[in-house]
């Protein structure tokens, strides 16, 4: 009795370490950073008390994989202490962390509260964006802003903003829709525009593709967004000439990451002077790569010699995968994607739509926005925004297995 007490405890605890998570994950990378560690360590600890296994997500097996995987290239890599760190201080850590959300938020009441916890948090967030906007500082931090057009909020760069923004917008677009009073309704409409303000003002074109792609997601499922997408779309193109000339640029501009000549702005042609070294570096070791959390190290050896900046990531996750894990890895991770939206499209279909099942709907866009920008940003690799693909990914995981079992 005292263990099943100890336990029941436990869950509790992490359950209330994952709210705190979902509130403090854009302002504090060190409080989450302990959250998650003490998420998982009570989390396993109840499991040891209760002589549970670990939970059977359909997402494990290949999850698993991508964790041999990345564990052979440290054996391998050209510097194994820092594969060795990034393996079990970051990767492991974070793919424990997807488990612990799969098995804690698995209820219409816990999603609720981290969800309602997460609006409370972004509208916090974009209070501080249109504050940096007209006094060039944000007042969490109480930073100078070293950008005179664009916004961050509490977040290193616009782009970090813009993802975090893209991610969280698809859930209050999603619980927008289900069966919500009035209120609450109004409430969530204008957390939807203001998110939607500090979003256009990041004039993050990587974040921008994000937003379109989860949308359109959504607008797949969610008959009633097709027509409010819709009046946004004609709303830019019709309100374009009053928008500022740099934002005009960047929309004129907003496929320009993927037709590298025409590549002008000095962001850009910072890519793609990244981009070529990545490549080179891909091609030395294209099956097994350089070694995990290498990227930067092997940087300096592989960049053009004009290149006047710091070691850098390589702003295209997949690229980064595949010069430090190989295509073996970039695989494996991009076979745990083909998992997430296979299952996940599947489970949306046929069952009634509870709000589990709008939930999930907002998770897979949210992901597949995340993923868009994975191509031409650096969220992968951040603290904060990494820690947000695994949470994304326990909350499929969860709500697949509930829809499952209320499918029968």
């Amino acid at each position: 009795m005292k263990k099943e007490a100890l336990a029941g405890i436990l869950d509790q605890a992490v359950l209330y370490l994952l709210y705190a998570i979902a509130f403090f994950l854009p302002i504090s990378k060190g409080i989450i950073e302990t959250c998650s560690i003490l998420a998982i360590l009570f989390y396993f600890t109840k499991k040891i008390l209760k002589r549970q296994s670990l939970p059977d997500t359909f997402l494990s097996p290949v999850i698993y994989v991508y964790l041999i995987v990345c564990l052979y290239s440290v054996f391998l890599s050209c510097n194994p202490a820092i594969s060795a760190r990034t393996f079990f201080n970051k990767l492991l850590q974070n793919a424990a962390f997807f488990l612990v959300v799969a098995d804690t938020l698995n209820t219409d009441k816990r999603l609720k509260n981290f969800l309602y916890i997460l609006f409370c948090s972004s509208a916090l967030l974009g209070i501080d964006g249109i504050y940096q906007y007209f006094t060039l500082k944000d007042f969490i931090r109480n930073r100078r802003s070293i950008f005179t057009e664009r916004i961050y909020a509490t977040f290193p760069t616009p782009n970090d903003f813009g993802c975090y923004l893209s991610c969280v917008m698809p859930f209050v677009a999603s619980v927008m829709f289900f069966k919500a009073g009035k209120v609450l309704k109004a409430c969530l409409t204008g957390l939807f525009i203001l998110l939607l303000a500090c979003l256009a003002l990041t004039i993050s074109r990587g974040a921008w593709l994000a937003f379109l792609a989860s949308m359109v997601f959504l607008c797949v499922f969610i008959k009633q967004i097709r027509l409010v997408f819709l009046f946004f779309l004609i709303a830019v193109l019709a309100g374009r000439s009053f928008f500022p000339d740099f934002v005009k640029d960047r929309l004129d501009n907003l496929f320009v990451f993927f037709d590298i000549n025409k590549l002008q702005d000095v962001g850009s042609q910072d890519r793609k002077m990244i981009w070529q070294a990545g490549w080179r570096m891909f091609l030395t070791r294209p099956l097994i790569g350089l070694g995990i959390g290498t990227f930067m190290f092997n940087f300096d050896h592989f960049i053009s010699a004009g290149y006047i900046y710091t070691a850098s990531y390589a702003h295209n996750c997949y690229l980064q995968m595949a010069s430090e894990i190989g295509i073996s890895g970039l695989v494996s991770f991009l076979l745990i994607l083909v998992f997430v939206f296979i299952r996940g499209i599947k489970a949306l279909c046929g069952v009634q739509k509870t709000f589990i099942w709008y939930v999930l709907a907002a998770t897979l866009a949210s992901l597949l926005g995340y993923c868009v920008q994975m191509a031409v940003d650096t969220n992968f690799y951040s603290l904060d925004l990494g820690l947000l693909f695994w949470l994304l990914l326990g909350l499929v995981a969860a709500t697949v297995k509930e829809l499952r079992i209320m499918k029968g």
